[in-house]
């Protein structure tokens, strides 16, 4: 009888901490504040993601794999009023006003231009 008492009571104390992480707060958004800062939407679209840091690039820095990717090319570099790259080299748009020129089998920079 002692056992099946003991038994019980260890379920139901189970059962109860498992309903525990249930019962906790909702998310900020849940709680009818719309959606956090960086999760884009109409209050912060530009907003960049958490984490995300703007970053100063020099000459001399390598660029990651995932920004010397074709889609950051310019192609039309005169249009940019930016000189020819030449062989082995491109330019790669960071953002409106930063022009990067890349070794693109290094990722190593070799000009950095801020307008």
């Amino acid at each position: 009888m002692k056992a099946g008492i003991m038994l019980g009571v260890t379920l139901a104390a189970a059962m109860s901490l498992a309903t525990a992480p249930a019962l906790a707060d909702p998310p900020h958004h849940a709680r009818g504040n719309g959606p956090p800062p960086h999760a884009g939407g109409p209050h912060k679209r530009d907003a960049p993601p958490p984490g995300w840091q703007k970053k100063a690039w020099h000459r001399g820095d390598r660029l990651p794999w995932a920004e010397v990717d074709r889609r950051y090319w310019v192609d039309d570099y005169a249009h940019y009023d930016l000189r020819d790259p030449g062989r082995g080299h491109r330019w790669v748009r960071q953002s409106d006003a930063e022009y990067l020129l890349v070794e693109i089998a290094t990722g190593l920079i070799i000009d950095a231009l801020h307008r």
